[in-house]
C-alpha cells in the first residue's frame, strides 16, 4: 500500500515539475494592465484559423535566438474569440518579450499529426527595447494546410487598438518587410508537403 502511495506521489510530483518547467520556457501575454517594462519591447498582431466544421487548433511557435528561455507559443483554442465569422477562430495578441532577434520556427495542428515542413530559409524579425511592433496576422486553414503571415496593418492595429487601450498612445512600427512570410505548408498537405498554398 505504502509502495502504491509513493508511486502515486512520485507520478503527481514528475507531472507538476514537467508543468512548471514548460511554463516557465513560455512567455505569458501582456494584457496591458501596467505600463510596459522600458527595457523589453511590445509585440503585436492576429492569429486566425479557417474552418468548416470545427477548429482544428493552430499552434504557431516563435523563439528568440540564442535564447531557449524565451518562446511564444500562439493557439487559437483555449483563447478569446475576436473573429466574427462563424467560420473563423482567433484573437488578437500583445506580448511583452525581451529585445533581440525571433525566428517563426514551426505551426501545426494541434488534432492532425503534421508539423511544418522545412523552408530554405528562416522567417527571422529584431526586435528593441522600448518598441511597440506588430508583426503580422497568421492565418491557416484546413483545406490548404498552409500558414500565411500578411500585412493588414491598417484595420488589425485599430482593432488592437481597441482592445488593448495602451496601444492608443504608443507608436507603432510595422514589422512585416521582416515577419511576413508567403504560404507554408504543413506535411499534412496532400501533395508531396506543398498543399494548394500555390494555386
Amino acid at each position: 500500500m505504502l509502495r502504491k502511495v509513493c508511486s502515486t506521489l512520485a507520478t503527481w510530483g514528475a507531472i507538476t515539475l514537467s508543468v512548471a518547467v514548460l511554463n516557465g520556457c513560455t512567455t505569458a501575454r501582456y494584457d496591458g494592465q501596467r505600463a510596459p517594462d522600458p527595457a523589453k519591447a511590445v509585440i503585436i498582431g492576429s492569429i486566425i484559423e479557417g474552418y468548416l466544421t470545427q477548429p482544428h487548433g493552430l499552434t504557431v511557435n516563435i523563439k528568440q535566438q540564442g535564447e531557449p528561455d524565451t518562446a511564444i507559443t500562439l493557439t487559437t483554442l483555449y483563447n478569446e474569440d475576436d473573429q466574427p465569422s462563424p467560420n473563423l477562430l482567433g484573437h488578437l495578441f500583445m506580448y511583452e518579450v525581451p529585445p533581440g532577434r525571433y525566428e517563426f520556427i514551426d505551426w501545426n495542428y494541434q488534432f492532425y499529426m503534421g508539423h511544418a515542413v522545412a523552408r530554405p530559409s528562416s522567417t527571422v524579425f529584431t526586435v528593441k527595447a522600448g518598441q511597440t511592433l506588430y508583426i503580422g496576422n497568421l492565418y491557416a486553414n484546413a483545406l490548404t494546410y498552409c500558414l500565411s503571415n500578411v500585412n493588414d496593418a491598417e484595420e488589425t492595429v485599430e482593432r488592437l487598438k481597441g482592445k488593448y487601450p495602451i496601444l492608443q498612445s504608443r507608436t507603432i512600427i510595422n514589422l512585416t518587410s521582416e515577419s511576413a512570410f508567403k504560404p507554408w505548408p504543413t506535411s499534412d498537405a496532400k501533395d508531396n508537403g506543398k498543399g494548394l498554398c500555390v494555386f
